[in-house]
């Protein structure tokens, strides 16, 4: 039946689509997590052999390499099938160089078909969670992740100078006292790390949240470094089930969950930590993975680990929450929690404090922080982190507020708004960041929009050339960059919008589209 040429291309497409659903899609889906190499197939071992090519190597790239062994297994098919089914054909007509470049022709672009439409579907199941129930990982980029965090106010006030730390809340029934801002050490290394780190210690921030796949393991051995100076029995200190290049999978053996800690432990400095949480948990599996929860016991009867916990901020967190909420074991969650949220997050903490009495950290805390650049916005851009800090702590199921700290400035700026009320005038600064990028954030890392665009035009380029131009004061760079484009907004003049309700959170796209070609094609 193969050897028709047509029915070869439907076979080989069909194929192609099955197996990006199927196979590639959900591996697709798990690479995000940052799982550790175990997590695959032959994991560790293909780790070994990439890290031998390249040492300097610091993420688990197992999951990448299998997606690229597995769209070449796909496009390998699709181009011997077909032109063998093309060559087979001409067998009697054509002469044999002939017929052996249009076999070639015909596969290589079987090949180019298969990838695309393996890589498509892939694409649809894992970024926009067609057929999962979920919006996938753009649901995550929409709600939750902005990569455009401007974490640090372009001017270091003098009221911040000496800022301390002026509230505890109980954490739940760990039945601490913590410090409502707490430090996020993701990227804590070095001396500059240790600095920092300290600083904040000093001024009674009593919890810090660590991981190993935080710079490599550097977070911890940093924070080892400012332990030496004593006060261990004052802190509060959280890690992850984890390793430097990944999370844990489930069904992961007892001792290698229990053999991660002790690591931890020994870059710490530490006999115990008060908290290990699975970290990025999207999957119920390995929320309760059997033998997870057996290594922890262990730790907590050895002394090595006081409490549990989960963090999630995947496209599968609303199951994950509800699970880790009715199961009952964990004490604590962390979860994305800023003004202008997710509707179903408030609804997750308020669960997990009333029925369970869970610590809760809400991190993610400063939304999309456009405040440095945003034009029209310096009249609140003082006080917007205090804002926004404050507005997660009003809320009394909310534990504490975790943020990175990485300069010495957020110490100050940061911890200015600690054991301070939400006031009028902080919601007026909320509400007035709210409308100033209402209809106009592209958020990053969606793309629901590409596809409904006839000219594949990069709408997601063009519009963050539009606010690097706008917002960040890049004019030259913001120019330069839209000139640069291989097909640019001109195209959306005269078009009948067909992307026009493509958006999640409801951007005109094609007025967004037109202004900027306006904005960007100056002089």
């Amino acid at each position: 039946m193969l050897r028709s040429p047509r029915n070869a291309w439907f076979a080989v497409l069909a194929f192609a689509l099955v197996a990006g659903y199927f196979v590639i899609g959900p591996l697709l889906s798990r690479i995000p997590i940052g799982l550790d190499a175990s997590a695959f197939p032959a994991g560790e071992a293909l780790q070994r052999i990439h890290a031998r090519l390249d040492p300097s190597i610091e993420n688990a790239s197992a999951g990448l390499i299998w997606l690229l062994l597995l769209l070449l297994v796909v496009a390998a098919l699709g181009f011997f099938v077909v032109r063998s089914a093309v060559r087979a054909r001409g067998v009697a007509t054509d002469p044999e160089r002939r017929r052996f470049l249009a076999g070639a022709g015909a596969g290589v672009g079987a090949a180019v078909s298969s990838l695309v439409v393996a890589g498509g579907t892939a694409a649809s199941r894992s970024f926009f969670g067609v057929g999962t129930g979920t919006d996938g990982w753009s649901g995550v980029a929409t709600h939750i992740n902005d990569g455009d965090v401007a974490f640090t106010h372009p001017e270091w006030k003098d009221e911040w100078r000496g800022s301390r730390i002026q509230g505890h809340r109980r954490f739940g029934r760990t039945e601490w006292q913590i410090s409502d801002i707490v430090l996020g050490t993701g990227r804590i290394e070095g001396e500059r790390g240790v600095e920092i780190a300290r600083a904040a210690i000093e001024r009674g921030v009593n919890y810090f949240d660590t991981s190993p796949d935080y710079s490599a393991a550097g977070s911890e051995a940093a924070m080892g470094q400012v332990l030496k100076a004593g006060g261990r029995d004052r802190l509060f200190i959280a890690t992850k089930f984890c390793t430097p290049i990944g999370h844990l999978p489930p069904g992961t053996p007892v001792q290698r969950y229990k053999e991660i800690i002790h690591d931890s432990l020994r870059r710490l400095g530490t006999d115990y930590v008060d908290l290990v949480h699975v970290h990025s948990c999207d999957e119920v599996e390995r929320l309760l993975d059997p033998n997870m929860h057996e290594a922890f016991v262990q730790l907590k009867r050895e002394g090595k680990a006081r409490f549990l916990g989960f963090s999630s901020h995947t496209p599968n967190l609303v199951e994950v929450a509800n699970t880790a909420i009715d199961d009952g074991r964990f004490d604590v969650m962390m979860l994305a929690y800023h003004h202008g949220l997710w509707a179903p997050l408030g609804d997750i903490i308020r669960r997990a404090r009333t029925e369970q009495d869970m610590g809760v950290v809400a991190m993610k805390t400063l939304k999309g922080a456009k405040h440095r650049g945003l034009t029209n916005f310096h009249e609140h851009a003082d006080s917007y982190t205090q804002a926004a800090l404050k507005w997660v702590l009003s809320n009394p199921d909310v534990s504490c507020a975790v943020i990175s700290f990485f300069e010495l400035q957020h110490v100050d700026e940061y911890l200015a708004a600690s054991g301070k009320s939400f006031t009028a005038a902080d919601r007026t600064t909320l509400d007035a960041y709210e409308s100033r990028i209402a209809g106009t954030y592209c958020g990053p890392h969606c793309g629901q929009c590409l596809s409904s665009c006839p000219e594949e035009l990069p709408i997601h380029d063009v519009l963050r050339h539009r606010m690097y131009f706008e917002d960040y004061g890049w004019e030259k760079q913001a120019l330069q960059r839209y000139a640069g484009l291989e097909r640019n907004a001109s195209a959306c003049l005269s078009c009948s919008a067909p992307c026009r309700g493509s958006c999640p959170v409801g951007l005109d796209i094609q007025e967004r589209m037109v202004g900027a070609h306006e904005l960007l094609t100056l002089g």
